[in-house]
C-alpha cells in the first residue's frame, strides 16, 4: 500500500492511482519492486537474460528479486541455452519459411509472403492482395478468385453496384453510395427503406429510464430522471463538478451522486482519514525494522546493517572495510569479518601471528592479542608463567594431602603418600580394616583410624596358639598383641576360667 503524494517511487518510477484500486509504482525496465528500489535481474546485461526466445520472469521475495526462465518448446536449462531434439531439426518448411514448434513432435510452418501450404510448398496468388473493398481472396491452383461483399462486383470487386436501380426506398428518395445506398424518407415514414409509418414514442427513443411524451404527429419530448439530460436523456450529469474528495482522491461520477476513490493511504467517504500502514500491513518494514506511521504514508527505521525504504537491502560492510595483507572480507549483517592469510591475525589481519612459532609450552593454548599482536598462553592445570613453562608446587599452595599424608610435587601435578589407614589421591579415604572380617568366633569388628577393634564373645579371646590371659584374682587382664600379631578372638577360655561379659580388645596394626 503506497501513497502517490509525495511520490514514493525510486529510480524514475511513476506512481499511478486508479479509481477504486490501490496505487502502485510503474517502474522502468531496469528496476523492479514495490517502489522500483531493486535492479531488475532480467535486465542485467546488454542482451536478454534468457536465451533462444525464453521468457524471463522476476520473482520477488524477502531476500530480494531473482529470476527464472520460461523456455520455449525445444529448449531447456536455467537460461534456455540447451536445445532439445525436436521435429524442426529436419528443416521441413520450404521456401524460407520458419518452423515453429507446437510440441517436440509437431510443428507449423510460417510461410513468407507469396507461399502457402503445410510446408509452404505452394505459390500464394493472393499474396499481392488483388481483391478490393474487403473481398475474400482464394488461391485454387495457379490463380485466384475474389468473393465480393454486398455492394461490389467485378473480377477484383472494384465495381460499385447501384442499388437504387431496384428502387428499394418505398416512401422516399434513394441515393447510391459507394458499396451501399441511403433512403431519404417522406414526412410520416421511417425505416431503412422508408417502409414504416412514423409514430412518436413507438418505440420510445428516451434512454436511461426517461419517459417519452408525444407532442404532435411527428415530435416528442423526453422527461429525464434525476442525473440525466439531453434530448433522449443520453447524457449523465457530472456530479463531480463540486466534489468534496480530499488527499488526491479521484471523484467517480454516479447517477445523481458520486463516490471518492481514495488513495491507499487514506479512507472514509471523502478520503479524509489517514490509513495506518503499519497496522494494515505489519510486515511492510523488513528485517526487524520499526514502522512509523505518518500522514499519508509511513517510514521504516532500519536496524544496523540494513537500508532502503523498506529496509530490505543489506549494507555491504566490506565496501569501506580495510582488511590487510591479502585477507578476504566476508560481509555480515551490520559487520564484516576479515579472513586472514596464514601468519597474520587481528581484526583487520594487520598483525603478525605470534603463535606461529609455538611459544607456549606443549599442552597450552596460544592466542594472539588483537591489540598488539603478542601471544597469550592459556596454561593447563599444574603450570604457570608467560609461556606456561613454570611448574606449580601444589604442595605449598593449600596443603592438598589430608590426614597427615605427605605431599610430593611432580611435573604439572602432585602425589600424596598416605599415612597408615588412609588412601586416595588426597588421602581422603579411610581404609576400612573390618572389610576383611578379621574378628573370629562371632566377634564384632569396630573400625578405627589405622586399626580395628574386636568385641569378642564371652568364651573367646586373644591370638591363636597363645594361652588365655586371665587371673583368678582379677576380673580380666588387658590383652596385648604378641610378636606384632593382632587379637582376633581366636582363643577359647580354658576350663575354670572366669566367666563374664564380652571382652573388648583393641587391635593395633602398627
Amino acid at each position: 500500500i503506497i501513497s502517490c503524494s509525495p511520490n514514493p517511487c525510486k529510480n524514475n518510477g511513476v506512481c499511478l492511482s486508479n479509481p477504486g484500486a490501490e496505487s502502485y509504482c510503474e517502474c522502468p525496465d531496469q528496476f523492479v519492486g514495490e517502489y522500483c528500489q531493486h535492479l531488475n535481474p532480467c535486465r542485467n546485461g546488454p542482451g536478454p537474460r534468457c536465451q533462444n526466445g525464453g521468457t524471463c520472469n522476476v520473482i520477488l521475495d524477502v531476500s530480494g528479486p531473482r529470476f527464472n526462465c520460461e523456455c520455449p518448446v525445444g529448449y531447456k536449462a536455467s537460461l534456455c541455452e540447451i536445445a532439445v531434439e525436436n521435429a524442426c531439426d529436419s528443416d521441413p518448411c520450404m521456401n524460407g519459411a520458419t518452423c515453429q514448434l507446437l510440441t517436440l513432435d509437431t510443428y507449423v510452418c510460417q510461410c513468407p509472403s507469396g507461399y502457402r501450404g503445410d510446408q509452404c510448398e505452394l505459390v500464394d496468388h493472393c499474396a499481392s492482395k488483388p481483391c478490393r473493398n474487403g473481398a475474400t481472396c482464394h488461391s485454387p491452383g495457379n490463380t485466384y478468385v475474389c468473393t465480393c461483399p454486398q455492394g461490389f462486383t467485378g473480377l477484383t470487386c472494384t465495381t460499385d453496384v447501384n442499388e437504387c436501380r431496384d428502387r428499394p426506398c418505398r416512401h422516399g428518395t434513394c441515393t447510391n453510395t459507394f458499396g451501399s445506398y441511403t433512403c431519404n424518407c417522406e414526412v410520416g415514414y421511417t425505416g431503412v427503406n422508408c417502409e414504416s409509418h412514423y409514430v412518436p414514442c413507438e418505440p420510445s427513443p428516451c434512454q436511461n429510464g426517461g419517459t417519452c411524451i408525444p407532442q404532435d404527429l411527428l415530435n416528442y419530448k423526453c422527461q429525464c430522471p434525476k442525473g440525466f439530460k439531453g434530448k433522449n436523456c443520453e447524457q449523465n450529469i457530472d456530479d463531480c463538478h463540486n466534489h468534496l474528495c480530499q488527499n488526491g482522491a479521484t471523484c467517480v461520477d454516479g447517477v445523481n451522486t458520486y463516490t471518492c476513490a481514495c488513495p491507499p493511504t487514506f479512507t472514509g467517504p471523502y478520503c479524509k482519514d489517514d490509513v495506518d500502514e503499519c497496522a494494515v500491513k505489519p510486515t511492510i518494514c523488513k528485517n526487524g525494522a520499526t514502522c512509523t506511521n505518518t500522514q499519508g504514508g509511513f517510514s521504516c527505521i532500519c536496524v544496523n546493517g540494513w537500508t532502503g525504504d523498506d529496509c530490505s537491502e543489506n549494507i555491504d560492510d566490506c565496501t569501506g572495510a580495510a582488511c590487510f595483507n591479502g585477507a578476504t572480507c566476508i560481509d555480515r549483517v551490520g559487520s564484516f569479518l576479515c579472513q586472514c592469510t596464514p601468519g597474520k591475525t587481528g581484526l583487520l589481519c594487520h598483525l603478525d601471528d605470534a603463535c606461529a612459532s609455538s611459544p607456549c609450552h606443549p599442552g597450552s593454548m596460544c592466542d594472539t592479542s588483537p591489540i598488539d599482536g603478542g601471544y597469550i598462553c592459556t596454561c593447563p592445570p599444574g603450570y604457570k608463567g608467560v609461556d606456561c613453562t613454570q611448574d606449580i608446587d601444589e604442595c605449598q599452595e593449600g596443603l592438598p594431602c589430608e590426614h597427615n599424608g605427605t605431599c610430593v610435587n611432580t611435573p604439572g601435578s602432585f602425589r600424596c603418600d598416605c599415612s597408615k589407614g588412609f588412601t586416595g589421591p588426597r588421602c581422603e579415604i579411610n581404609i576400612n580394616e573390618c572389610e576383611s572380617n578379621p574378628c573370629h568366633n562371632q566377634g564384632t569388628c569396630l573400625d578405627e583410624r589405622g586399626a580395628f577393634r574386636c568385641v569378642c564373645m564371652p568364651a573367646a579371646s586373644g591370638l591363636a596358639n597363645y594361652p588365655p590371659l586371665y587371673s583368678r584374682s582379677a576380673t580380666s587382664q588387658p590383652m596385648r598383641s604378641a610378636a606384632g600379631r593382632a587379637l582376633d578372638c581366636d582363643w577359647l577360655a580354658a576350663a575354670g576360667a572366669l566367666k563374664g561379659p564380652n571382652r573388648e580388645y583393641r587391635v593395633d596394626q602398627s
